[in-house]
């Protein structure tokens, strides 16, 4: 089970700590024949006990990819199709699940109530040239009032030997009216209950951030990784009460993974 309190990692560095092919590794001819191909693992880190909040604890979370023909990926709780590729692009719809926000995290989040999950839908579009790569994706809550988010990635990833390969990051979210009201908002039901003022949070970029990842090949099917990252929440985000009284705008992150692939 995807713990609640992770952090959704930019997507440029979800391999950093997801099951994937290693840069530099020797050809893996268990590998090579297979159309389908899992990754399993687990991995530990750190991370705010919610979105604004500057209580770090301990996050358990497994690290879980699939691949169907290099057409169908899943990592951790998001799975694309590819319907157009070429040399230096893939594009086409994803599918993701989005997990809420429980009062019980913290208790600065007392008397505000759950957010709920959302189940989105949206695209995507990749592209890259070399190390480096860049992305840009959208997506909507389609059960409930979530709300939508759009993602901008981009990073490079720099082998250093053939087992280690090092990769830096950046990104951006933006985020919609009902996505900010749920995680940032405070309604006059909700002051009423808490200890907070009445907010109204407006669509806008909510954070941008900075990550760095390593990965090390331990063989060609087992392999090492790393991700730390800041990011920096912004607008309504970080004016929020949530934020201000008893939080942080800066939001620090940190996972240890081990995996492992195989092919069916």
């Amino acid at each position: 089970m995807i713990s609640r309190k992770a952090p959704a990692l930019p997507a440029i560095l979800l391999a950093a700590v997801m099951p994937h092919d290693s840069v530099g590794a020797e050809p893996d001819t268990g590998l090579a024949g297979s159309s389908f191909i899992v990754g399993l693992g687990v991995a530990g880190g750190f991370a705010p006990t919610y979105e604004g909040s500057k209580r770090i604890e301990f996050v358990p979370r497994p690290a879980v990819s699939l691949s169907w023909d290099d057409t169908l990926l899943i990592e951790d709780t998001t799975a694309r199709l590819v319907v157009i590729r070429t040399p230096w692009l893939q594009a086409g719809p994803l599918a993701a699940w989005r997990p809420g926000r429980q009062q019980d995290d913290d208790h600065r989040l007392k008397g505000l109530g759950d957010v709920d999950d959302a189940v989105d839908l949206g695209a995507y579009a990749r592209i890259g040239f070399g190390g480096w790569s860049a992305s840009v994706s959208a997506r909507q809550d389609v059960i409930d009032s979530g709300g939508a988010l759009v993602s901008f990635d981009t990073g490079y990833a720099l082998p250093l030997t053939e087992a280690l390969t090092l990769s830096v990051g950046a990104d951006a979210v933006w985020a919609s009216d009902d996505y900010m009201s749920a995680n940032f908002g405070i309604t006059r039901q909700q002051a009423r209950r808490s200890r907070y003022d009445e907010f109204d949070a407006e669509a806008g970029f909510k954070n941008a951030g900075l990550s760095l990842a390593a990965s090390y090949a331990l063989s060609e099917r087992w392999s090492l990784n790393a991700v730390t990252g800041w990011e920096r929440l912004l607008g309504d985000a970080a004016d929020s009460p949530i934020v201000k009284q008893g939080g942080t705008p800066d939001q620090a992150y940190g996972f240890v993974s081990i995996t492992y692939r195989f092919g069916l």
